[in-house]
């Protein structure tokens, strides 16, 4: 090959020169291509490859050569692009609606809303809704409650150009009917399990409550009771923050909580029971309006009709799986059939299974004897597997590219088809189905997505998992025992020990000296004149409820090193307590508040420069 040749043609795997079809970039880039599969992918491209006129076999792109590579990567099988910007993965999407590529539009907006969406929320919703992505839409949507007035001036959004004043005004209306509804969940405690009236908190039981003008609620469906003023002070105070800002960071972060604190301990009935008590109404309140604001439906747009006549094509709208597969297994211009254990056949094509398993290459490459099963209705060969028809269907899908992405019933029926995939040595479907798995489970079985990508070579998800394992308290204990430790080494296991406890120390460390602090303001961390205070460091000194809180979030974070400790930790609300008790120190408690953030930031900080010893790669 010239070194001419080598700076035209483009890297694997489009330099294949067995192929049939080339595409060349604005820039003249030259993509070695198969035309079944941009058949597949494009009507247009359909289209052309079987108009009588058509007999050229290259042709020239109006694409660049970046989106036309990401493009076509989201056309083959057995890759995945990532996209160096939402600029460029814009592009790609622009160029996937040129060839109306409806598959690629699909599973580019999956990898679009994986990437981008922390940091981009507002502006994959507006994605979203151009291209008719409901479920993205939802996601982005459900996200965009943590933006506080979301629809305030300062909140606008690049692509807001792009979308209709309805899809705004949709986005608009379900953060506000969740700020409605989650307001509301403190107007009356009815929602409180019937054993809250039992349960006696301070909240309605202090004689404080006992006034003319105490409020009155219901409590657990059961009674209505006083309850003390500085409760209900703080129900309105939060009630109007979630109304601007609905979602569970709103309670855990209010200031009003430890101003409800600091108002209890004025009562002496009250000083001892409130932060026990209020703890347990907290998660009580965030279990609550978590579940109100999931019961707000997000006002969706009519499926256009094209866009529904794909997703029935592709198999995303329809009825289940039958003996008969629906696209796009059902077509008969297949070169081979598989036929699952359950005895439905799938019409495939030997090139895409080729493209992504060695193991049907080499099997196809063999001379095939003459009693090779024929199927019933043509000539067309047949290999019988062992894998029932569902896994059969989400590995077939995980292959081909025009074929929408399966969703999994449960992680089990996930590891049942990457154990298909690895026996087939498919590795860009044992990827995909990580991913996916990832995407889909990850809340509720991080412990065994840990075991899984370790199993098959997942640095970056074994990575994310551990991070998450990090919420875990104690990690190791036999109580914290996972399904999937048999499955991986003792190694593996040891590495997600190893790194929690590494976490845990430098976390804990962080209260050992407050160097880190980027300004001496904080008040509450210097106290020459408390008749109580500590030497921190020779040139600091602090009171002593201040190291004592110090001392004791060191010690969770040792045991759980993340931010949620410090959020939900008992110890910062009686290290308020405790220096109203201090006529020197009751000056600083409004500086605890921005010491409480700077704390957390630094924890993060710290605990995101440990690093994870990762399983090897199987790339």
């Amino acid at each position: 090959m010239s070194n001419a040749e080598e700076i035209t043609t483009a890297e694997a795997p489009f330099d294949d020169h067995d192929c049939d079809y080339v595409l060349q970039s604005t820039n003249g880039v030259k993509f070695h291509v198969y035309k079944l599969i941009l058949s597949l992918m494009s009507p247009i491209l359909k289209d052309k490859f079987t108009s009588p006129q058509s007999e050229s076999q290259s042709d020239k792109s109006s694409v660049p050569i970046m989106p036309l590579r990401s493009l076509l990567l989201l056309c083959y099988p057995a890759a995945t692009p990532t996209f160096d910007s939402l600029d460029n993965a814009k592009a790609v999407l622009e160029a996937a609606k040129q060839y109306d590529m409806q598959a690629v539009l699909s599973r580019a907006g999956d990898l679009i809303i994986a990437q981008f969406l922390p940091d981009h929320i507002l502006d994959l919703y507006a994605l979203s809704c151009r291209f008719g992505w409901q479920h993205h839409a939802q996601t982005a949507a459900t996200r965009a409650l943590e933006i506080k007035d979301l629809g305030r001036p300062s909140n606008g959004f690049h692509g807001l150009q792009d979308i209709t004043g309805a899809d705004y005004h949709r986005l608009l209306v379900y953060h506000y009917r969740c700020g409605v509804i989650a307001q509301t969940v403190g107007d009356s405690l009815s929602w409180l399990p019937p054993s809250s009236t039992k349960m006696q908190l301070q909240m309605w039981k202090c004689k404080c409550r006992l006034v003319d003008s105490a409020k009155k609620l219901e409590i657990g469906n059961i009674a209505e009771l006083k309850i003390v003023p500085w409760f209900a002070d703080y129900l309105v105070s939060s009630g109007k923050e979630l109304l601007a800002r609905p979602c569970e960071s709103t309670i855990m972060e209010s200031e009003y909580y430890n101003h409800a604190v600091i108002e209890a301990t004025k009562c002496d009935d009250c000083r001892s029971e409130v932060i026990k008590d209020m703890d347990r109404f907290r998660a009580l309140y965030i279990a609550q309006v978590k579940k109100v604001v999931a019961t707000v439906s997000f006002p969706c747009r009519l499926v256009h009709s094209r866009l529904k006549a794909h997703l029935a094509s592709v198999g995303g709208i329809g009825n289940p799986l039958q003996h008969c597969p629906q696209a796009p297994f059902d077509d008969h211009n297949c070169d081979i059939i598989l036929r699952s254990a359950d005895g439905v056949d799938f019409h495939v094509y030997k090139l895409i299974l080729s493209l992504m398993s060695p193991v049907f290459k080499d099997m196809f490459a063999l001379p095939q004897p003459e009693s090779e099963s024929q199927s019933d209705v043509s000539s067309i060969p047949v290999i019988t597997v062992i894998e029932g028809s569902t896994t059969l269907k989400s590995l077939l899908l995980l292959c081909y590219p025009s074929a929408a992405t399966p969703t999994f019933r449960s992680l089990d029926d996930a590891r049942v088809v990457m154990k298909a995939a690895s026996k087939y040595d498919m590795q860009a479907a044992l990827s995909r189905a990580g991913d996916l798995a990832m995407a889909q489970f990850f809340p509720n079985h991080f412990l065994e997505l840990y075991a899984l990508s370790c199993q098959f070579g997942w640095q970056h998800h074994a990575q994310t998992a551990a991070t998450r394992a990090l919420e875990i308290k104690d990690l190791g204990r036999p109580s914290n025992g996972f399904h999937g430790l048999q499955d991986i080494s003792g190694a593996d296991y040891h590495r997600l020990l190893a790194y929690h406890y590494q976490c845990g120390i430098i976390a804990q460390n962080v209260g050992s000296s407050l160097s880190w602090l980027e300004s001496s303001s904080y008040v509450a961390t210097r106290n020459h004149a408390c008749h109580h205070s500590v030497r921190l460091s020779p040139n600091l000194y602090v009171a002593s409820w201040f190291h004592e809180y110090l001392v004791l979030s060191g010690k969770e974070l040792l045991a759980r090193p993340c931010e949620s400790t410090l959020f939900e930790l008992s110890h910062y609300s009686r290290a308020i307590i405790n220096a109203t008790e201090c006529t020197e120190c009751q000056r600083t408690v409004e500086s605890m508040s921005k010491f409480h953030t700077s704390y957390i930031a630094q924890v993060k900080k710290v605990v995101a420069t440990v690093s994870q010893a990762l399983p090897a790669s199987t790339a």
